[in-house]
């Protein structure tokens, strides 16, 4: 009998003999092998059981039973180029994307969109690419439909494309990739491809708006490699990233604003912190067989309501909240410019990488939001002059008095 199980590396031989040689052993044997792909393995055979016959009339032992269990760890080190966005809240996951790549030994070539010297490279994360140079990565930039010519003919084990929300912008990326040898190809897509939902949450698997350009995206990378997988994350948090989420709360609480939040406030989201999405993304690296050909909702294993995340705001602040709700259609205000998240149940959960990779998450809003906060008041954001125009139409509206 033989068990292979892959995702643990681990293989269990049973065998049943009456007449097994005689021979002494150590309770564990250990093989250690290295080859010359830059990987690195070990083995190691403990026998739960073991006897034999022996040819002696006189001494006679019978095995009706042996089994041994050998347990092989593999370490391969990869080569992965990350193409980058260079604006938007994606733009923050190939940033630890490659710190933790790094931090696992492996090779990194970051490749941002646009020009080194641009004024968008002076904000975060891209003012902190001197961390991935630090630690032995490489960036470089221009236009991803380039990037045989930018990355000047080296070859990767692994490419994410961090950058593109259609088919045209991708393509070029995915076709050299196929062109020049690259074993698997990672995507970032969107949570936001999946159709609402009267029964949330969202998973891997449900029905997704056909006309997304993501989506056409994820079928010609499924059309086109044999070694994919695909990342779909919702709202992110965390150190670098330049588009508001919690800083849209902490701006209301720290000058003693009401937070205005359309609907009952009850609506369910996923905010991640995007050392989670790291995590998920280099566990698909390290495990291409385990990730192969699987969508992943790119989030937190929790949910928050809009008025939860208010509230937590509020308490990593150390100060109160006034949350007042509206309804957008009575107020005249467009919710999607009046607030940053969906004003109704947007969320979805991480089954396919826990079941798949293992993966698990250690998003912690309330402590993971203290950071946060730390940041905000570091940065000096809560002394600055911030307009809340819409605000103000939304609480006249409801006449709600707003303090000087």
């Amino acid at each position: 009998m033989a068990s292979i199980a892959s995702s643990s590396s681990t293989v269990l031989f049973s065998a049943s003999s009456s007449n097994l040689l005689p021979f002494s052993h150590p309770s564990t044997f250990r093989l250690s092998f290295s080859s010359s792909f830059h990987s690195s393995s070990s083995l190691s055979i403990s026998p739960s059981f073991l006897s034999y016959t022996s040819s002696s009339s006189s001494s006679r032992r019978v095995a009706s039973h042996a089994a041994f269990t050998i347990s092989a760890s593999v370490a391969e080190k990869k080569k992965v180029l990350i193409v980058n966005t260079n604006s938007g809240g994606h733009a923050i996951i190939g940033f630890y994307f490659a710190k933790e790549l790094l931090g696992a030994g492996h090779s990194v070539t970051i490749l941002t969109v646009g020009e080194e010297g641009s004024d968008k490279m002076k904000k975060p994360p891209f003012n902190r690419f001197s961390e991935i140079v630090s630690a032995g990565g490489s960036t470089v930039w221009g236009n991803p439909a380039e990037v045989g010519n930018i990355v000047g003919g080296q070859v990767f084990d692994v490419v994410l494309d961090n950058n593109g929300k259609d088919l045209e912008t991708v393509r070029p990326v995915i076709d050299w990739a196929k062109s020049s040898g690259v074993k698997q190809f990672l995507f970032i897509s969107s949570a936001g491809i999946y159709k609402p939902t009267d029964e949330p949450p969202h998973v891997e698997g449900d029905v997704v708006k056909a006309d997304a350009g993501h989506v056409e995206v994820e079928k010609y990378i499924e059309e086109t490699f044999g070694s994919w997988a695909v990342f779909r994350p919702q709202y992110m948090i965390g150190s670098g990233n330049n588009k508001d989420c919690e800083e849209w709360f902490f701006d209301r609480i720290v000058r003693d604003r009401p937070v205005p939040i359309p609907g009952s406030g009850l609506q369910l989201s996923n905010i991640a912190h995007v050392r989670d999405l790291s995590s998920m993304l280099t566990l698909a690296v390290e495990n291409p067989e385990a990730a192969n050909q699987t969508i992943f909702n790119c989030v937190s294993d929790r949910a928050v309501t809009l008025d939860g995340m208010a509230k937590l705001c509020a308490q990593a602040a150390g100060l109160p909240v006034n949350i007042v709700h509206y309804d957008p259609k009575a107020v005249g205000a467009d919710a999607k410019k009046a607030f940053p998240f969906r004003t109704y149940h947007f969320y979805a959960e991480p089954r396919a990488a826990k079941s798949k990779l293992g993966w698990q998450s250690t998003t912690n809003l309330s402590e993971d939001l203290k950071e946060r906060f730390e940041e905000y008041v570091k940065i000096g954001r809560d002394k600055k002059s911030i307009q809340f125009e819409l605000d103000d139409k939304i609480l006249a509206a409801l006449k709600v008095p707003v303090s000087v």
